[in-house]
């Protein structure tokens, strides 16, 4: 096995710059949003491609049009003055060649000017028009470095379609890896940029790659650069953490100055004779701790004991009748998850209609859950009050002047997506047809992995 030694390597390979340097210093709604606005953008990429494929196929007629007009010429053009000459003596070849150059030639010529496919053009410019914005690309951006930090997820399993423990069937481009590591390089996250850049490196050359490259560029150009600067930096701070962040900036831009290309391209080739496993592990050691967040998002916080479940017939009439089974998490501040206050049918109803932005017009669902919510927390609500259903959006704090807030999962979620109470150390799970209810506190949601996360939200701000 190879030894892990990368970041000395760095260390060394630019020992006598940063000696040098040191003495010196002495002296719109976002398509990301949600999972409906995802669906319309894959909508979009559909339509294009769809456009595209119509606009080829015309364009391919055309071109079989124009091939056939070549075929029907029944002579070969010779290259010597002497069969040019031989063929124009002949009376019927002479008369020939002045029809087709007088009848033929201008309406091959006219056809050879019609633009083919004007609709599906048309087509396209409208898509374009509806396509994200650089505000929806920094969204999406934001979302990836929070999803990577909020679950110490690496790279080298991104890149891959590794989520945590479970491996789905996909695989990023090396363009997305390129763009990914240049946003962490922007954000001084040089650890994550760096191996964004590894795997953009390592990537597979795509099918067709010479001819996606004349189009959209070939990011391969600057990557060993890239890679090399991010892991100079990481490693300079890494090594001395009393520089700042300007004086780190100023080493790096001497040392890749004073470095050849050959240079560049040595120390790239000696990092990626590593496993990705040994990189990972080096660059790891001595992480700054999670945070309680974190922590409660990757499921970390300690097992909670003395939890009391017990079924509430007490709050209303009704409940004595139909009580609800309820998990006390805690009494002060008081969190408490009620279990099946939601019905599979009135679930896949509101999951259904909210598709269509009609699912708070449902009047018959509303009144029921607004009633069971009335006899689940002992509040009274109008049956003309509010209730929120939604996907998954990243959270806010719990307003201070807020009594309360109940959240109702409308289903299930794959991974992620827990309801976390830093400060309590707890972390709630979605689970279909439960509703969380909690008083004054700090609440936080965690990124969904993969799946929806439908909720129905309500806040308390009234008194029994």
């Amino acid at each position: 096995m190879k030894s892990c030694h990368s970041l000395l390597l760095l260390i060394l390979f630019w020992r006598q710059t940063i000696a040098h340097y040191a003495t010196n210093s002495i002296n719109n709604e976002l398509f990301g949003t949600s999972i409906t606005g995802r669906l319309k953008l894959l909508e979009m990429e559909q339509r294009f491609i769809e456009n595209i494929k119509a606009y080829t196929n015309k364009m391919a007629e055309k071109v079989k049009n124009l091939q056939a007009y070549i075929d029907s010429i029944d002579y070969v053009v010779r290259q010597s003055l002497e069969d040019r000459e031989k063929y124009v003596s002949n009376p019927l070849n002479a008369f020939s060649l002045v029809r087709r150059t007088h009848q033929d030639l201008p309406k091959w010529h006219n056809y050879s000017q019609q633009s083919v496919g004007l609709e599906e053009l048309y087509a396209l410019e409208e898509i374009m028009a509806k396509a994200p914005d650089q505000n929806d690309m920094e969204y999406s951006l934001r979302e990836m470095q929070r999803l990577e930090k909020t679950y110490d997820l690496e790279a080298t399993d991104l890149a891959r379609g590794r989520l945590q423990d479970k491996q789905y069937d996909i695989k990023l481009s090396l363009r997305d890896c390129h763009v990914l590591g240049e946003h962490k390089l922007e954000k001084e996250d040089y650890h994550r940029a760096s191996m964004w850049f590894r795997m953009a490196i390592k990537h597979e050359p795509e099918k067709n790659a010479d001819i996606i490259n004349i189009i959209l560029g070939d990011p391969r150009d600057k990557l060993y650069m890239q890679y090399a600067k991010s892991m100079l930096m990481f490693g300079i701070i890494k090594s001395n953490p009393l520089l700042t962040v300007k004086e780190v900036r100023a080493i790096n831009y001497i040392a890749l100055q004073k470095a050849s290309l050959a240079d560049v391209k040595s120390l790239v080739s000696k990092l990626l004779s590593q496993s990705d496993e040994e990189i990972v592990w080096e660059m790891n050691l001595n992480k700054t701790a999670p945070t309680d967040y974190e922590l409660g998002c990757r499921g970390l916080f300690p097992r909670r004991k003395n939890l009391v479940c017990s079924y509430n017939f007490t709050t209303t009439q009704f409940l004595r009748l139909a009580p609800l089974k309820q998990e006390l998490l805690s009494m002060d501040p008081y969190v408490v998850i009620y279990h099946n206050v939601l019905y599979d049918d009135e679930t896949a109803k509101l999951n259904q209609l909210s598709k269509n932005n009609t699912a708070l017009n449902v009047n018959f669902i509303k009144n029921r859950i607004v009633r069971r919510i009335t006899d689940m927390t002992g509040f009274s609500f109008p049956l003309t009050d509010e209730l929120k259903l939604s996907d998954y959006r990243p959270s806010a704090h719990l307003e201070a002047h807020s009594t309360g807030r109940l959240l109702c999962y409308a289903n299930d979620v794959e991974q992620g997506g827990a309801t976390v109470f830093p400060k309590l150390k707890i972390s709630v799970l979605p689970q279909k047809g439960s509703c969380l209810f909690w008083h004054n506190n700090e609440q936080r949601d965690c990124p969904v992995l993969q799946g929806n996360k439908w909720v129905l939200t309500k806040r308390v701000d009234v008194v029994h």
